[in-house]
């Protein structure tokens, strides 16, 4: 470098000067510094030390080689790189063509081979702790010792927590980053934390696919032992149930539990039946949770904190655990269950005519999946009268709200499961769930009824409750009619969504589902906006007033929004990665039918993988219309970097 800029030099440009050696050549160099290492020897240096440091002299270079080898190039050098390398008997008082060296005092010297001595256990144990890291690199997968492992020692556990905090980047100290990256040169690799990801990956720290946003969002994943054995206290000794005097028997209607084939956590079930007058009754049950956990417990608490279950491909995160969750406090099938019933008689045209808020015990019937419930719409048996009831209803009240200016903006998506995901290559288990199924718009269809007689309730009665709604906006009729119906129209349609609001007073319009008011009231196991409005709702059925203040739901509300905004994107980018593992594991130059939804400004559509549910834009421009079936291939699949290049075939 000269003046600031960088120079590049060609070896033949080097001229290399050795005193005493006439034409040295770069040929030479090799053997003249093997001959040097072989001289270097420490101990010569601290025997040299010993005499000068009693004579009070100080030396240089080609004095202190004739001391100790004699003399010769090889030699001056020799004592060069000794004085250069060991610190602790000289220090160099005068610098320049030839450096001048006084031997330091002897408590300066035990004072130096005492750092020193640190200094090599300090480098000692790094070692270990490389040479550890490396072995486990090289094992194969299955061989690799357990995260545990890593805790070991606090050495050990220190650094790899370092490690880690680093790879996530959130190092919460100087001290944490400076770990890391002495372990990151130690191994000469970059100091880079998608470098540390790789590495803990290797070192079994973290499994092959490990979900990074989970990791960095600081979720808790599992229950403390406070928790669960608060959680097996309820169970063993059972709270009063508070509205046990208000509680209808309905044991005698027939209960269907329609949800996922997966579902631990049932919330709610549906019964109906005919009125002497034509009409049809719907009884919605939802899962009592505050039957078990009075407010402000221990386990309300936690559920407030964490504020909704996350539903990952990888696995449930619980907002209770799930020794309550998925027994006592579910809608199982043949159990006596406490529950939260909304009654509703609708009109023939859809609207509601009437309803009804109480405190039941039912027993569930049947606990369907939305495949069983769809067969059993499909064969029209006769036993199953009441399912057909409910069906009839939900197409009925379907109609209505369209009519009301609802917008229908679903579409088929990927649903994801990896029941292994510790495993190097786990099975990807891939299904489309299509919202605007028969059996799935049953159930969507009286869970807005519930929310809506919900809200007409907490108005009548004045109860504080997370009251949602959303504005209305204007819709192009002409422009919106033009696209085809089905996915292509509802994503087109989501552009038109207004805003969506809460009031913590009064029910608010929601344009969106086509009513004037709408409470979530049916997932309280799962979701704590729910629960919050349960026990507002259940104070009110005691005859007590409501024991939460607008502005404690409204503060509620905020943390309980911001959760659940968080567990939505882990949700979008853990499925979202699967989807691409799942698509970069399929042999290359396989052909997808694509949907084109939409195009980009830049002219790049975004398609809809039909047998998959995946959405992804494709990196050519196309010309056929939205609407059109292309041919699509995976050119480029990154599942870490959330990277996909679909191309027309």
């Amino acid at each position: 470098m000269q003046f600031g800029n960088m120079h590049s030099v060609k070896p033949q440009q080097v001229t290399f000067i050795v005193p005493g050696v006439e034409d040295f050549k770069i040929a030479d160099l090799s053997t003249f510094t093997n001959k040097v290492e072989t001289l270097e020897d420490s101990s010569l240096l601290e025997f040299a030390w010993e005499e000068l440091v009693e004579a009070k002299k100080d030396v240089n270079a080609v004095e202190l080689a004739k001391m100790c080898y004699g003399d010769g190039p090889i030699e001056y050098y020799a004592a060069h790189r000794l004085l250069m390398s060991q610190q602790v008997y000289f220090r160099c008082k005068q610098k320049g063509f030839s450096a001048i060296y006084e031997p330091r005092p002897l408590s300066q010297v035990n004072d130096l081979k005492q750092k020193q001595s640190i200094e090599d256990a300090a480098r000692q144990k790094l070692l270990g702790y490389i040479n550890d890291i490396r072995s486990a690199c090289d094992q194969p997968y299955e061989s690799k010792p357990p995260p545990n492992h890593w805790q070991s020692c606090d050495y050990s556990s220190a650094r790899t927590d370092s490690l880690r905090a680093y790879a996530l980047e959130v190092t919460n100290t100087p001290q944490q980053k400076q770990l890391a990256e002495e372990v990151l040169e130690a191994l000469k690799i970059s100091k880079k934390p998608s470098v540390a990801v790789d590495l803990l990956i290797k070192m079994g720290v973290f499994p092959v696919h490990v979900n990074l946003d989970l990791l960095k969002s600081g979720v808790p994943t599992e229950f403390s032992c406070d928790f669960l054995e608060a959680s097996q206290h309820v169970l063993t000794s059972p709270p009063l149930d508070t509205n046990l005097a208000d509680r209808v028997d309905l044991t005698h209607l027939k209960v269907y539990t329609i949800d996922s084939e997966d579902a631990d956590e049932i919330d709610d079930g549906l019964s109906a039946a005919r009125l002497p007058d034509g009409r049809i009754k719907v009884w919605i049950h939802v899962a009592d949770p505050t039957r078990w956990v009075p407010s402000m417990h221990i386990l309300d608490k936690e559920a407030k904190r964490r504020s909704t279950s996350i539903y990952l491909p990888t696995g449930a995160i619980p907002m209770f655990p799930m020794e309550l969750a998925s027994t006592v406090m579910s809608l199982r099938q043949g159990y006596e269950t406490c529950a939260l019933t909304v009654s509703i008689i609708f009109h023939p045209t859809g609207s509601i005519a009437e309803s009804q808020v109480m405190c039941s015990t039912i027993r569930p019937t049947y606990r369907l999946s939305y495949d069983n419930a769809l067969e059993l719409l499909q064969m029209n048996v006769e036993e199953e009268a009441d399912l057909y009831l409910l069906d009839e209803v939900a197409q009925v009240r379907r109609q209505w709200r369209m009519g009301q200016g609802a917008i229908d903006a679903t579409v088929p998506e990927a649903s994801i499961r990896v029941p292994d995901p510790e495993s190097p290559k786990p099975s990807i288990i891939m299904s489309v769930v299509d919202q605007a199924g028969r059996a799935s718009q049953l159930v969507t269809e009286m869970m807005i009824a519930c929310g809506e007689a919900l809200a007409a309730f907490g108005d009548e009665k004045n109860i504080s409750l997370p009251y949602r709604g959303q504005a209305s906006q204007e819709i192009p009729e002409d422009d919106i009619k033009a696209i085809p119906e089905g996915p292509c129209r509802a994503i087109a349609l989501r552009r038109y969504l207004g805003r969506a609001d809460m009031s913590f007073m009064k029910p608010i319009s929601h344009a969106a589902l086509g009513i004037q008011g709408y409470v979530q009231f049916t997932s309280p196991i799962r979701r704590y906006s729910d629960l919050l409005a349960h026990y507002q709702v259940k104070a009110v059925l005691r005859g007590e007033p409501p024991p939460f203040s607008s502005a404690y739901v409204e503060a509620v509300m905020a943390v309980v929004n911001l959760q659940s905004r968080q567990a939505r994107k882990l949700q979008t980018s853990s499925s979202r990665y699967w989807q691409i593992e799942y698509l970069r594991r399929q042999p290359r130059g396989t052909h997808y039918q694509a949907l084109v939804l939409r195009f980009a400004k830049e002219g790049e559509p975004l398609v809809l993988l039909e047998k998959l549910g995946i959405q992804a834009n494709v990196n050519t421009r196309v010309t056929t219309a939205i609407g059109s079936e292309i041919t699509v291939m995976v050119e480029a699949a990154y599942p870490r970097n959330d990277f996909l290049i679909l191309r027309q075939v």
